[in-house]
């Protein structure tokens, strides 16, 4: 994790990037940070979708800390497993349902598993039995903890 003073210099750097004082950064924000130290746009947009860990299409001062390595390493964690969830989240709706868990074995090469072992897996994993695996559910039953 990174020293307080360092937090201290990314949180003012950031806070003087914001142009428009939204308390997140933009990819034009960043572009233009990035731009003078001679970063090309295809870049600077892969630096920010690697920043934008909840893909709400900008870049807080959390997710900037994070990605600045300003945070401890379980932050990192639980962003680096929302993004897999997400990956798997088709629909964008913050959960696995029963067909995206069969495309989730489809593409791990598993295409002969049967739907009632997916059944069973929801089954399991679903605690609150509305035949949806949050992404808490799943980091409760495999990892034993929340993501926030």
């Amino acid at each position: 994790m990174a020293s307080d003073s360092s937090v201290e210099r990314y949180t003012e750097f950031f806070n003087s990037k914001d142009a428009d004082k939204s308390g997140s950064l933009s990819l034009e924000e960043l572009r233009d940070v990035l731009k003078p130290q001679g970063y090309t746009d295809e870049q600077s947009k892969s630096f920010f979708e690697n920043c934008d860990y909840s893909g709400d299409g900008k870049v807080s001062l959390d997710e900037f800390l994070k990605a600045m390595g300003a945070v401890p390493d379980e932050v990192h964690k639980n962003a680096a497993f929302l993004s897999v969830c997400r990956c798997f989240d088709t629909n964008g709706d913050g959960t696995i349902d029963n067909k995206e868990m069969k495309a989730i074995f489809e593409e791990l090469r598993k295409k002969d598993v049967p739907d009632s072992d997916i059944d069973r897996i929801m089954e399991l994993v679903d605690t609150d039995g509305d035949k949806k695996i949050s992404y808490n559910e799943l980091s409760m039953h495999v990892f034993g903890v929340k993501v926030e």
